[in-house]
């Protein structure tokens, strides 16, 4: 084992979302979100200084601003766990990795293991999204999972009694990561496909569509979505600031999507909508 690089960048919600993504075809590991921003984590040998540095240019971060440290490999695995704690979600479902020791019982324990905090149930918006989905009906139901990223909103889908999920992604580590949680949830009617929203086959309709993205990509979406929801499908959405609902419910009223419901927290939101095509 080697030691790792820790860069602690300051940015955006937005601009995150970007780096991320991009980091991680620059063979950057892990990311765990912070207040301000987010930390990334590459093994010495693979950090590329040129790259890193035109990327954040790109962005239009000083990389001289960007404050940076090493952990050497024996804390490595401890300090990743130790920053990962079990999340409950309105005292009914636990999320946890598989080295949690979890003696309480819960309505639905999901496990996942943490390649990346963005999808495994730390984020407020994630969090937002299990606790509306417990008041939704997911029965026998075919659910798309829109960048669904650990796969955690669509597993949790299925212990609710979805019959099957289709879940995309841009990223490719969501591919085994998905496998991986998969298996350590003993669920396999989970079909990911890596891409946009064009990985949706022409005729391929949803009784339900799950999407915890941020406020611009879900403005730009919802037009492809309805073409792929059933009418009386559902909708649950995150990822965007509850300062942002009227714009979205504003988008949303036209295309037949009709606001129901949603959930606040630390500013963040989650709502509800259901689809009647007029």
């Amino acid at each position: 084992m080697e030691a790792y690089f820790e860069f602690a960048i300051i940015c955006d919600e937005d601009t995150r979302e970007l780096l991320v993504a991009e980091l991680a075809e620059l063979e950057y590991e892990g990311f765990i979100e912070t207040d301000e921003g987010f930390s990334a984590y590459i093994p010495q040998s693979l950090h590329n200084p040129l790259m890193y540095n035109d990327l954040l240019l790109k962005y239009g971060i000083n990389p001289n601003d960007v404050p940076h440290s090493i952990i050497e490999p024996q804390n490595w695995n401890a300090q990743w766990e130790a920053s990962y704690e079990p999340i409950v979600v309105a005292d009914k479902i636990l999320v946890r990795a598989p080295f949690h020791d979890i003696k309480m019982d819960y309505d639905h324990t999901i496990t996942i293991q943490p390649k990346n905090t963005f999808g495994t149930g730390h984020h407020e918006t994630t969090q937002l999204v299990l606790e509306l989905m417990l008041e939704q009906d997911f029965t026998n139901k075919q659910i798309f999972d829109y960048g669904c990223g650990t796969g955690v909103l669509g597993l949790m889908a299925l212990k609710l009694g979805a019959a099957q999920i289709v879940g995309n992604d841009i990223d490719e580590w969501c591919i085994d990561n998905i496998t991986e949680n998969k298996n350590l949830n003993n669920l396999i009617n989970f079909e990911f496909r890596l891409g946009t929203l064009s990985v949706i086959k022409e005729t391929e309709t949803f009784d339900g569509v799950l999407a915890n993205i941020n406020k611009n990509i879900l403005l730009s979406s919802f037009t492809t979505i309805i073409k792929h929801m059933k009418p009386g499908a559902f909708l649950l959405i995150s990822g965007f600031y509850e300062s942002d609902l009227i714009d979205l419910k504003n988008a949303t009223e036209p295309l037949g999507l009709h606001f129901k419901n949603h959930l606040v927290k630390n500013n963040w939101c989650a709502a509800q909508f259901a689809y009647q095509p007029k």
